[in-house]
C-alpha cells in the first residue's frame, strides 16, 4: 500500500461524517432554489415585509426537510460502511468546525435574504466574497490534510466566478438577463446564493466518490484450489 493511499485512509476514517456527502447534497439544493428565488422579480404591489417573512419561512422548511434526508442518509451510510469512532480531539476540533460552519451559514442566509428585500443589491462587494469563498475553500483542503484535491477545483470555480465578474463578464448576470422571467437586479445575492448551493452539491458528490473509493472496494474474491 502507497503512502498517498494510507494518506487517504486516514483522511477518510477522521473526517468520516463530513465525508457521507450525500447527505449534504439536499441542503445544496435547498441553496440553489433560494437562488432562484432571488432571481424572480418580487411581484408588484406585494408587501416587501411579508414577502420576506415567507420567504425566510419557507426556505426555513426546506432546511428541515434536508436536515430530515440527511439522517436518512446516515442510516445508508452506516449501513453500507460502517461506523467510525473518533478520539475526543478530533469529536471537539470537528465540533468546532461544525459551529462556525454553522454561524456562517446562517449570516450568509440572512444577509442575502435581506438584499433581496432591499431595492438594489448593487452594494454587495461580489468580488472579495467570492474570492474569499474560494480561500475558505483552500483553507479547509489545507486544514484537513491536503488530500481531497477536488476542494481545490471548487476553490478555482470560486475565483474563476470573482474574476469574471471583476471585469464584468459574469455568466450568471448574462443569463439573468437573457431568461424572460428573472431579473439581475440582485444579480450580486443570486451569484452568491447560487455558487455556494451548487458548490455544496459538487463538494458532497465528490466527497462520496472519495468515501466509496476508500472504504467501498468489494472484497478480492477466493482463488480457487485446484484439486490434485
Amino acid at each position: 500500500m502507497s503512502e498517498q493511499q494510507l494518506q487517504r485512509i486516514q483522511f477518510v476514517t477522521t473526517y468520516y461524517d463530513w465525508l457521507q456527502g450525500l447527505r449534504f447534497v439536499p441542503f445544496g439544493v435547498v441553496q440553489l432554489l433560494f437562488a432562484a428565488w432571488l432571481a424572480v422579480p418580487r411581484p408588484e404591489g406585494a408587501d416587501a415585509k411579508g414577502y420576506l417573512a415567507v420567504a425566510l419561512l419557507t426556505n426555513l422548511g426546506g432546511m428541515l426537510v434536508a436536515t430530515g434526508l440527511y439522517g436518512l442518509l446516515g442510516r445508508y451510510y452506516r449501513q453500507r460502511f460502517g461506523e467510525v469512532r473518533r478520539s475526543a480531539t478530533t469529536n471537539q476540533r470537528m465540533q468546532r468546525a461544525i459551529g462556525l460552519s454553522a454561524a456562517l451559514g446562517l449570516f450568509a442566509g440572512l444577509l442575502t435574504a435581506m438584499l433581496r428585500a432591499s431595492t438594489s443589491a448593487s452594494g454587495l462587494p461580489l468580488t472579495e466574497f467570492l474570492f474569499l469563498s474560494a480561500a475558505s475553500i483552500v483553507g479547509y483542503w489545507y486544514w484537513s490534510g491536503r488530500v481531497a484535491s477536488h476542494y481545490l477545483g471548487v476553490a478555482g470555480l470560486f475565483a474563476l466566478l470573482a474574476g469574471l465578474h471583476a471585469v464584468d463578464a459574469s455568466p450568471v448576470y448574462a443569463l439573468l438577463r437573457t431568461l424572460p422571467f428573472t431579473t439581475d437586479s440582485h444579480g450580486a445575492a443570486v451569484t452568491l446564493a447560487g455558487a455556494w448551493g451548487l458548490a455544496v452539491i459538487l463538494m458532497g458528490v465528490m466527497d462520496h466518490r472519495l468515501l466509496a473509493r476508500t472504504l467501498g472496494h468489494e472484497p478480492e474474491a477466493e482463488t480457487a484450489e485446484v484439486p490434485e
